[in-house]
């Protein structure tokens, strides 16, 4: 699965977050978030983590 960034940061900031903060509520090294937002494959399971914790939907996240 592949994370759009614009959207990533957009849910990021309305979540009033930043990444450090994703990365330490989710228990993600900060060099993992630095390859998921740039679009790099990861798992169905990151991708649930973090839209959790944004209390988003995943489908937001996702490049189209």
């Amino acid at each position: 699965m592949n994370l759009n960034k614009q959207k990533l940061e957009i849910t990021l900031a309305q979540a009033c977050k930043n990444p450090y903060d994703l990365c330490k509520d989710i228990g993600m090294q900060y060099q993992t978030y630095r390859r998921v937002a740039k679009g790099d494959n990861c798992k169905p399971a990151t991708v649930g983590k973090i839209a959790k914790v944004l209390n988003c939907d995943v489908k937001e996240l996702l490049e189209d």
